[in-house]
C-alpha cells in the first residue's frame, strides 16, 4: 500500500517523537532504555514496517525484530513489555491519519482512512505474531545452548545424570 508508505515516510519523525514519549509512559520497563536507543530502534522498526507494507515480504521486519528480541531479552524485558510497545504503534498512527483525513472532503475519505488503518493494524498484528515466534525461537536456542553446556560440563567431570532418579513432590 504505497499511500500508507508515503504517509509513514512523511510523518515518520512526528510518529517516532510521539512513541518515544508514549512507550516509556505506558510500559515502565522502557524507562531504563535511553531515549536515543529507543528512537533508533523505532526508526528501524518503522522503516521495516514500510518495507513490509510495500513488498509484502517480512525480511526486513524479521531482521529488526530479531535485533529487538536479542537486545530486550538481554535487558531482562518480559515478552509482554515488548508486545505492549508494538501495540502502541496503531494508536500513534491513527491520530496522524485522522489529522490527515480530517480536512479531506472527498466522498471516500472515510473509506480511505479505514482501509489505511485496517492495513496498518494488520501489519502490526503480523509483526506481533512474528515477534512472538522469533522470541520463542530465541528462548529455545538459549535453552538448547544451556543444555549443551551442562551436558559438556557434566561429561568433563564424569557426571552421568541419567543414573539419577528425580522425584517430584
Amino acid at each position: 500500500m504505497i499511500e500508507l508508505f508515503t504517509f509513514l515516510e512523511k510523518r515518520k519523525d512526528e510518529i517516532i517523537d510521539d512513541l518515544v514519549v508514549r512507550i516509556p509512559a505506558t510500559v515502565p520497563a522502557y524507562l531504563k532504555v535511553p531515549r536515543p536507543e529507543l528512537k533508533q530502534t523505532l526508526e528501524h522498526l518503522l522503516e521495516a514496517f514500510g518495507d513490509y507494507l510495500v513488498t509484502g515480504e517480512p525480511d526486513t521486519l524479521t531482521s529488526v525484530l530479531r535485533y529487538i528480541t536479542k537486545v530486550r531479552a538481554q535487558q531482562s524485558f518480559k515478552l509482554s513489555d515488548v508486545l505492549r510497545s508494538l501495540l502502541l504503534l496503531p494508536p500513534a498512527i491513527r491520530e496522524r491519519l485522522q489529522e490527515e483525513f480530517r480536512d479531506n472532503d472527498s466522498e471516500d475519505s472515510r473509506e480511505q482512512f479505514n482501509e489505511a488503518m485496517e492495513k496498518f493494524e494488520e501489519t502490526t498484528y503480523n509483526a506481533v505474531c512474528l515477534f512472538v515466534d522469533i522470541f520463542q525461537e530465541y528462548l529455545m536456542n538459549m535453552i538448547n545452548e544451556h543444555q549443551d553446556y551442562m551436558k559438556k560440563t557434566n561429561q568433563k567431570f564424569g557426571i552421568d545424570l541419567s543414573k539419577f532418579i528425580l522425584f517430584k513432590g
